[in-house]
């Protein structure tokens, strides 16, 4: 009379949770950027005014506010500016090549200059940010 009720055992089907995996990880990999970056190797200063070589030949590069450039204090254009390097540098491997960048200055012509100093032969570049440039 009071018989005990029978359960069936209900199997739970993988089948929709497996879906909905695949679904995340496509989704996932469709929403990722894979984005190669590139990074400037940077220079700090020494420590202390011992350290620091002042007998290397320095061609100084100056990046205006206005985009123009000026190699050794003459306005030259970007498209000019690895060859007046090269021609500064004179071949000399220990030759260090700054860029001192004018306040308000945009970034794209600071990395033409960079550009043109790489393509002009120079080994070490250094760059520093300046108030005003004479």
């Amino acid at each position: 009379m009071f018989d005990v009720p029978v359960h069936k055992k209900r199997i739970v089907s993988l089948t929709p949770l497996i879906d909905v995996v695949f679904l995340l990880l496509i989704f996932f990999m469709l929403a990722t950027s894979f984005i190669q970056t590139q990074a400037l190797a940077v220079l700090t200063p020494a420590p202390s005014p011992e350290e620091v070589e002042t007998d290397r030949h320095v061609v100084e590069v100056w990046v205006l506010s206005d985009g123009t450039h000026r190699l050794d204090g003459e306005v030259i254009t970007l498209e000019t500016l690895s060859d007046g390097i090269r021609r500064n540098l004179g071949g000399d491997p220990e030759a260090v090549v700054s860029i001192l960048v004018e306040k308000g200055a945009a970034v794209q012509p600071l990395i033409g200059a960079i550009e043109a100093a790489r393509n002009g032969g120079a080994q070490s570049i250094g760059t520093s940010r300046v108030e005003k440039i004479r």
